[in-house]
């Protein structure tokens, strides 16, 4: 069962918090995104701690639907020992897919259909799919909402609002972030995995 202390998660946020930034301020260059009260390289003050308040949630989500979901949605590996090189893993591809949607910011459809049929790959061979689908949904769900919300109130502008105020693509961007929130939530909540072992 994942125990999430303070450190755990604030490893969890800042270190998702300092991906996000990076992988923002691509949005911010290509003219994906942009802020209407710019602070530092075109990014608010609040750029960096808002996401790893995001951060913090997700992670504590993630603990409370292991702890919480029935029994019978299996989820020993989500919430066992993991390792570095997964996560690294995971953190680059969910980059990756950060910086595309920067760089084909002008083709949302393809980006869509891009991310979603690479997610599905991705969910295709991983270990209890059930769990991450319910996992990625929430994040894609959550996120997007989160991000029409800043958007409504005038925190940010999207070039392309295809969808309540935001990408069509965004939620496919979420999908892939919740490979990495898994890999981190394995590595430092459940802890490494003992190498010996493997």
């Amino acid at each position: 069962m994942l125990r999430p202390t303070l450190p755990s998660v604030a490893i969890i946020a800042l270190l998702g918090a300092a991906l996000a930034t990076i992988c923002d301020l691509n949005h911010v260059t290509t003219g994906t995104l942009s802020y209407p009260t710019p602070w530092l390289f075109g990014q608010p003050w609040w750029t960096f701690p808002g996401f790893a308040v995001a951060f913090a949630g997700m992670a504590l989500l993630y603990a409370g639907l292991v702890r919480w979901l029935p029994a019978s949605i299996e989820r020993v590996y989500c919430a066992g020992p993991g390792s570095a090189g997964e996560l690294l893993d995971s953190m680059l591809l969910f980059a990756f897919v950060y910086l595309i949607s920067g760089f084909g910011n002008d083709n949302p459809d393809v980006l869509t259909w891009l991310f979603g049929g690479t997610f599905l790959l991705r969910l295709a061979l991983a270990r209890e799919r059930v769990f991450m689908t319910i996992i990625a949904v929430l994040l894609a769900l959550g996120g997007t909402l989160a991000e029409a919300a800043l958007g409504a109130g005038g925190l940010v502008a999207y070039g392309n609002t295809e969808l309540i105020g935001v990408p069509l693509w965004l939620p496919g961007l979420y999908l892939h972030g919740a490979f990495a929130l898994r890999d981190g939530m394995r590595l430092f909540v459940a802890g490494p995995a003992d190498a010996s072992a493997a």
